[in-house]
């Protein structure tokens, strides 16, 4: 009879959780329908945030379509052999050759998304069979954020609006990364990146396949499939993977579930990694352009932008957490400790510009108090324990003392959002039912104020055809399109030169700038635009694609202002020029004029 009931609270489970799926589908394509509704003259790609990042992505899917397997760094002239292999933007560039890029992009956006959230289900079912916590934990899991909305805004990562009250200060002057970093957040991913919910759906397997093991063998090739993926798609994630998984021995420490067996499956699933990754050392030591893409700084925010981007998650999945017993509170109380010291350390005027938060000592000795804290919160269930070790590690990973650091924020939002869901679930278990769910309403709205205001501003950027880098249009002007008709079977053969982009601020009638307001850009920069949709190259595309991109943007500036400007762009083995119109102070090349619009010209030198 138990088994019975187990089942259909299942099965009801998961007809909430495709419901879910469909909800989440839907919301995350209502901007780029509502963009589409505004009728824009022009090439309307549906994306507002990050423009160039897509950019790259369809300069790699054209590449597929051209019928290349090894991919090469357009966005920059520099010799290189081209040895990259992408499968997740091979497969994607399949589909475009068929829809068309922007809608493969689309489709593998809201697909993938869907496929997270029945993942998520999936994992909930192996975390706890109370379907209330179940509900409650993957609502939080995807719209879950932090305190983001208090301090909105459309641009940028500082605080340059006027805001009442005393979090501004408490926060530095420094947004939370639930306003402007994607990856950390379920929806806030799905709305915008194909890439970060596919590589959620392959964390999200990898850990399914890895609790799978300790039953099943087949789980370990599965798993190993997953983790091999994801060294491919976005090697950033195994790292992650990595850590948190290290955790998950401390807190199951002496229990009956931690066999040998298990391990060993386990560990087999990891090697699942070692080809791709043997592949990635190998494109490294023999491709300079991609030792210099892999040279990007991407430091991490502050960690107070990181606690404020995820604060109410943290407080509300404490409650989620072991308390029982004298060794649980010390471990909670271990947990707070740290956070205190890292809220503090965050303060120091040296931390207020980029660079590292930890260094190798400090983040060594973070990690240890981090699986001295998993250890103390030790239980005996598996699912919960990954959860755990998921949210506690995912808190120090960001200041892993690497160039690639802040990508070790991905998908935070979804275990402590998972654990949020099960310490509300918690807190108001008593409660008569009528105020559980007002109770849950009200929390869930409160999380979720901020993936609100992120589908405002998509749908803001959209009408103010602009995109959040400032310099990027989000519709093209009509004579685009007819370029990348042009260019497209050119390809490679064509190199691009275009004024880089220059943001219009808004402003008001004394012409001062209106903070956080940005108009559709002065210069669009169309440089990242031919490579993505064209297959063209690009002597300055793209700020960490093209190595010593600064010195190269200078370099073309100076060129295209010049008087004698074709022998200068010729000598950058640049075949043809995009001339901005309206700025009348530099003269069109000469050359063949292959385009005449309103805006822009496309000229062959």
């Amino acid at each position: 009879m138990a088994q019975l009931d187990a089942e259909k609270q299942i099965t009801l489970f998961r007809a909430y959780t495709k419901w879910m799926a469909l909800l989440v589908g839907v919301l995350i394509l209502l901007p780029t329908l509502i963009g589409l509704a505004l009728k824009p003259i022009g090439l309307y790609l549906g994306i507002q945030y990050n423009f160039d990042d897509h950019m790259v992505y369809a300069g790699w899917m054209r590449q597929a379509m051209e019928g290349r397997i090894l991919f090469e760094n357009r966005f920059t002239t520099d010799q290189q052999p081209g040895l990259s292999l992408h499968v997740y933007f091979l497969a994607l560039g399949w589909l475009a050759k068929v829809i068309g890029i922007p809608m493969a992009m689309h489709t593998a956006r809201v697909g993938f998304t869907f496929l997270s959230v029945i993942l998520l289900g999936r994992l909930l079912e192996a975390i706890t069979s109370d379907n209330f916590q179940r509900k409650i934990a993957l609502a939080l899991a995807i719209f879950g954020g932090g305190l983001g909305f208090t301090v909105w805004h459309n641009f940028g990562v500082a605080i340059v609006k006027p805001v009442g009250g005393p979090l501004p200060g408490w926060m530095l002057s420094r947004l939370p990364t639930d306003v402007w970093q994607p990856e950390g957040y379920f929806f806030y991913s799905g709305l915008t990146n194909s890439l970060f919910m596919v590589s959620l759906c392959l964390i999200l397997g990898t850990f399914l396949n890895v609790l799978q093991a300790r039953e099943s063998k087949a789980a370990i090739w599965r798993g190993a499939l997953c983790f091999g993926a994801l060294m491919n798609i976005h090697s950033y994630d195994v790292l992650l993977v990595s850590l948190v998984m290290l955790g998950v021995p401390f807190a199951l420490f002496k229990s009956e579930l931690l066999t040998k067996q298990w391990v060993g499956r386990s560990l087999l699933i990891a090697l699942g990694a070692v080809p791709a990754a043997l592949w990635f050392i190998y494109v490294l030591k023999n491709d300079p352009v991609f030792q210099a893409r892999a040279a990007t700084l991407t430091y991490s925010p502050n960690f107070r932008q990181l606690f404020f981007g995820f604060i109410p998650l943290i407080l509300l999945g404490v409650f989620a957490m072991p308390r029982k017993t004298k060794q649980a509170q010390l471990g909670l109380l271990g947990f707070g400790l740290l956070l205190v010291g890292l809220f503090a350390y965050a303060a120091n005027p040296e931390f207020l510009k980029d660079g590292y938060f930890l260094t190798p000592a400090t983040f060594g000795i973070c990690f240890v108090a981090i699986l001295a804290v998993i250890f103390l919160l030790k239980q005996d269930k598996p699912a919960f324990s990954v959860v755990l070790c998921w949210a506690l590690v995912g808190i120090i990973a960001p200041y892993f003392p690497a160039l690639f650091q802040r990508k070790l924020t991905m998908m935070l939002g979804v275990p402590w959002g998972i654990l949020a869901g099960i310490g509300i679930a918690n807190l108001i278990a008593q409660r008569e039912r009528g105020q559980r769910n007002l109770l849950t309403s009200l929390v869930i709205i409160l999380c979720s104020a901020t993936g609100i205001q992120w589908v405002q501003r998509e749908i803001s950027l959209a009408r103010n055809n602009v995109s959040n880098t400032t310099v990027h249009a989000v519709t093209q002007p009509p004579e685009v399109e007819k370029m990348v008709e042009i260019l497209a079977p050119l390809g490679r053969s064509a190199v691009i030169a275009s004024l880089p982009g220059s943001p219009s601020p808004a402003q008001d009638e004394l012409g001062h700038n209106i903070p956080d307001l940005f108009n559709t850009p002065v210069i669009p920069d169309l440089n990242p635009v031919m490579v993505g949709l064209a297959g063209t190259r690009a002597y300055a595309g793209h700020w960490s694609e093209t190595p010593n991109y600064a010195e190269k943007r200078s370099q073309l500036v100076d060129a295209l202002r010049a008087n004698d400007s074709v022998p200068r762009l010729k000598a950058l083995d640049i075949t043809h020029v995009i001339h901005f119109k309206p700025l009348n102070s530099i003269p069109a090349p000469q050359g063949e004029t292959l385009v005449d619009g309103e805006t822009f010209q496309l000229i062959k030198i």
